[in-house]
Parts: structure tokens; sequence; C-alpha cells
């Protein structure tokens, strides 16, 4: 992780997304909530730290949702 960046806490984490997502944790729950949360970012540094070459991007499909196009019979 960059110096720049504050480390990743996560009980701060769990307590500030519990609270917008009005999601209740009990004490039971929330080590092992914890311990998902630091496997998360653990796994989030792993694909973010990827060496990405900007000449491999292709643009992807857009999605419309009601804009399908059949061109088959079923």
């Amino acid at each position: 992780m960059s110096n720049d960046q504050s480390a990743f806490d996560a009980a701060r984490h769990c307590d500030a997304m519990s609270a917008t997502l009005g999601l209740t944790i009990t004490q039971e729950q929330r080590p092992a909530v914890l311990q998902f949360l630091a496997i998360a970012q653990r796994m989030a540094e792993t694909v973010f730290g990827a060496p990405l070459d900007d000449a491999s991007f292709e643009p992807a499909p857009v999605f419309r949702a009601g804009s399908h196009v059949d061109g088959g019979s079923a």
C-alpha cells in the first residue's frame, strides 16, 4: 500500500458500512465479519497491484435493458 493512504481499518469500515447499509452485526458475528473484511482488502490489494498495459484495454459492449435483438427463433 502506498504511504499516502492510511492503513485499512476493518473495524472502522465495518462500523461505517453497517450504519450506512442499515445492517445489524451482533457481537458474535463481528469477529468473522472483520476477518472477511481483512481478507477482501488483501484480495483488492492483489488485484489493484497487478500491472496493466493501457494498450491492451478494449471497450466492452454496452448493455441496454430491453434492447435485445433476437437473431433467431425460440
